[in-house]
């Protein structure tokens, strides 16, 4: 037990931590596995299930991780947070000129201290991160749909057809027709597109789908079978772009088939990153169950491997869906919200069968701030006016920028 337990602790086993705390006798401190002090030798070293017992032995606190801290709280806890948010940041607008200098000021640190992490973190810089990202991103267009190079290029981020052959020459020491040789799949339904997007098993895709359709709001959004079918608006520069999506499960291929109109290309990484936080492919199903399987104790069977955490496509669309969802039924607060979605959604056209009964997309901030009578328009809908106003104030702030839910640091702080 000692030895496996070093050997965590030295490979900084992110498991641990919280459970089990090193004991240090050469310098009397007691650490946590996420230390980046230098590892003392083997001999040295001691275990403990709590800080408590650590202290109890005559150890002190480490001053650089804080174990006395509950995880994610500490200093060094930092590092972890801010790549995780860069990350998501760079895959939102990968398809977008995008420097260092834009991702640091947004999470709110200078640039040298964002190299500074990757490196720790990946081992690699910034930019070699979102290269990686394109070319991954490129390489799945030209395997899995028929889009132009041209269209391919420009929707990865690249921004010339020259920079886009010389980055897989330089990385790949290939030409990026060597993949679209292994392009085997057409068009469906004409203008169509259909990409894979991969996730670890187990993944629990019809609880997801059992979810959905109980909250499925009428004209914007449905369940069909094992489909899920929406409309999507994407805001690029100062337009709107805006399209339909259809979502299946592909069980053997460990992924989801996403099916979206041909107009979403021009913003295709932002809609598939929303799909990747809305589905939460990015979920660690193991390290989830180990964290919650104890609920298991209390309620049997109420938490299973595989479950996931359900996002949102659109901020917000979360926003009012939780305000008016308050102190009604689901069911009242979907036909609440689909009147709401038909009065001031944009309409759109769809010849796909499957999407007939979709037609709308779900109203921006900027339609509902623009409202002036805000209780005469709402009211009449079942919203009451403190429902009516605090949809409008939101509508307010995140139009003039009071709030921003995209892109913010997460300090793990409440």
């Amino acid at each position: 037990m000692h030895d496996s337990l070093y050997e965590a602790f030295k490979a900084k086993d992110k498991r641990l931590d919280g459970k089990y705390f090193m004991g240090v006798s050469s310098t009397g401190i007691y650490c946590r596995p996420l230390c980046s002090a230098k590892m003392p030798k083997k001999e040295n070293c001691s275990f403990y299930k709590s800080a408590a017992e650590a202290q109890a032995n005559g150890f002190r606190p480490c001053l650089i991780c804080r174990p006395e801290l509950a995880p994610g709280n500490a200093k060094i806890d930092n590092s972890n947070i801010i790549i995780k948010n860069a990350i998501k940041l760079i895959d939102s607008l990968i398809a977008e000129e995008i420097t260092i200098s834009d991702i640091a000021a947004r999470l709110g640190i200078s640039d040298r201290q964002l190299r500074r992490i990757f490196k720790q973190e990946l081992n690699i810089t910034p930019i070699k991160y979102i290269q990686t990202s394109r070319l991954l991103l490129a390489k799945n267009l030209l395997t899995d749909t028929n889009l132009s190079v041209v269209q391919i290029a420009y929707s990865s981020g690249f921004g010339s057809i020259r920079r886009f052959n010389d980055c897989f020459r330089n990385n790949y020491k290939i030409s990026p027709m060597y993949f679209r040789k292994e392009n085997t799949l057409k068009k469906a339904n004409g203008n169509n597109i259909i990409i894979k997007l991969g996730y670890s098993k187990p993944y629990r895709y019809k609880d997801i789908m059992r979810f959905l359709k109980h909250r499925t709001i009428d004209g914007m959004e449905k369940v069909e079978g094992e489909n899920y079918c929406r409309t999507v608006c994407v805001k690029k520069s100062d337009k709107n772009v805006s399209g339909y999506i259809v979502i299946s499960d592909n069980e053997k291929m460990s992924s989801l088939n996403v099916k979206l109109s041909e107009n979403l290309i021009r913003v295709l990484p932002q809609v598939l990153n929303i799909i990747k936080n809305a589905f939460d492919l990015h979920s660690d199903a193991h390290c989830v169950y180990e964290a919650l399987n104890g609920a298991n104790d209390i309620i049997p069977n109420s938490f299973k491997m595989g479950m996931r955490m359900v996002g949102s496509f659109d901020d917000f669309e979360m926003c009012v869906r939780a305000i008016i969802g308050q102190l009604i039924s689901v069911e009242q607060a979907g036909k609440i919200l689909s009147k709401f979605c038909r009065k001031y959604g944009e309409k759109i056209e769809c010849k796909d069968d499957m999407l007939k009964d979709i037609k709308y997309i779900f109203p921006t901030a900027n339609t509902i701030s623009n409202i002036q009578n805000i209780y005469d328009e709402l009211c009449p809908l079942g919203i009451t006016k403190i429902k009516a106003y605090a949809i409008k104030s939101i509508a307010d702030k995140i139009v003039f920028g009071d709030f921003d839910f995209k892109n913010c640091l997460d300090t793990g702080k409440k």
